[in-house]
């Protein structure tokens, strides 16, 4: 049971609703502040509803840099926190998992490349480091998480580019080599984890930039290639996935120059196919950073062609609160509006799965055990909410409005 929960913890994301539209326009939000030194290679993550930017490196002054930022979405402000006790570093990679964050690898200009891993709790601001992958140091390599292991693949090393993959156990804090990984060498790749599976792919090495990707199935340590991008290769961009599909945005293309506009695809399993998304504003810009807060996307850092920036931009998935989600048996949870208590009807549902309670961004997650498809909900403020709940072995989502 609790394997079950830290699984859905992981992919709360992709499933609070089942049926996204299409990407609406980007907005302009608060630029990092003038303390914050702009930047490109940034590691950027997001915890409990909180944006986070740290080190990172730039063009004009060869800094390395290990400071923390912090974005609030809902006060549309950023914070600074203590440093990262770390090397300074660029090039590093990281993300959220499970309510922590991790970050390693890079280079910092004293040492040269890295290997070493950090955890971050975001209650007590805490970093942790973790043990050091045995593996030869590297820059920007495919960082990801999966099912209690992280993951790690390719990259750039003082022997050149790489090809090996790695997996780290959380639980057991222990790193293990697998298979290597089927392209060529590369550094900088894209990468992002959707449902049972990783991808890695894209990425440069010597006079190659590619546009082929791979899937890896963790359950049967197994490689397959899938659709290669209809479209220029690419390297150092931003990826990320979300409700099932994985993006890219920005970096540079065939000639490792900017790409004009900040191109935006949309990767999906289903089908197999790429489909592309209205650009980010401005040129393309080398190594930025994002994160995702609920159905909404930030992008941030890089390098554009006036050179390094903090700006932050906004693009946004379909509200939840204004859209509505389309449901097989729209009436499996009832009633709407609801007070004290909510009421579970399907044939198929699985109690012994929680029920999964997420604000309409993403944040205040609550696992509820129904008790004879009975549940109390008279301890949620007022609002919007989304509830997700295992039926016919697939999560399945609701808007319900509470109103004590």
């Amino acid at each position: 049971m609790l394997k079950r929960l830290f699984y859905f913890l992981g992919i709360i994301g992709f499933f609070v609703n089942p049926v996204i539209g299409q990407l609406r326009s980007w907005t302009r939000m608060e630029t990092m502040p003038r303390s914050a030194q702009a930047r490109n290679h940034p590691v950027t993550f997001s915890l409990d509803g909180k944006g986070y930017v740290t080190t990172g490196n730039t063009i004009t002054n060869s800094l390395f840099l290990k400071d923390v930022w912090r974005y609030d979405p809902e006060l549309n402000s950023w914070e600074e926190l203590d440093t990262f006790p770390g090397l300074a570093r660029g090039y590093a990679y990281g993300l959220a998992y499970e309510g922590k964050a991790y970050l390693g690898f890079g280079i910092n200009p004293e040492v040269g490349f890295l290997r070493d891993l950090w955890e971050f709790d975001p209650d007590s601001e805490q970093w942790t480091e973790l043990p050091s992958c045995p593996c030869e140091p590297r820059a920007h390599p495919a960082f990801l998480a999966h099912k209690g292991k992280l993951y790690l693949a390719a990259g750039g090393a003082q022997s050149g580019d790489l090809r090996d993959f790695w997996e780290y156990d959380l639980k057991e804090k222990m790193w293990t080599q697998l298979d290597t990984f089927p392209g060529p060498k590369r550094h900088h790749p894209f990468y992002f984890e959707i449902g049972e599976y990783v991808y890695v792919g894209f990425g440069h090495s010597g006079p190659n930039i590619y546009k082929d990707m791979y899937r890896y199935d963790p359950a049967n340590k197994l490689w397959s290639q899938v659709a290669s991008l209809p479209a220029q290769g690419r390297v150092a961009g931003t990826q990320f996935s979300y409700n099932g599909k994985g993006y890219l945005l920005s970096g540079q293309g065939e000639d490792h120059q900017n790409f004009r506009t900040g191109e935006f695809w949309e990767y999906d399993p289903t089908s197999n196919s790429w489909t592309d998304l209205p650009a980010h504003p401005g040129s393309g810009r080398w190594a930025p950073g994002s994160f995702m807060i609920g159905h909404k996307l930030f992008l941030t850092c890089g390098t554009p062609d006036e050179g390094d920036v903090k700006d932050l931009w906004m693009y946004e998935f379909d509200d939840l609160s204004n859209s509505q989600i389309l449901m097989e048996d729209p009436a499996f949870l009832s009633p709407n509006p609801a007070n004290q208590f909510l009421y579970l009807d399907h044939a198929n549902l699985d109690l012994s799965f929680p029920v999964v309670v997420t604000d309409v961004y993403g944040k205040n997650e609550q696992m509820i055990l129904p008790a004879n498809g009975k549940l109390d909900i008279s301890s949620l403020v007022p609002g919007i909410y989304i509830f997700s709940v295992w039926i016919n072995g697939e999560w399945k989502s609701r808007k319900i409005l509470v109103s004590h």
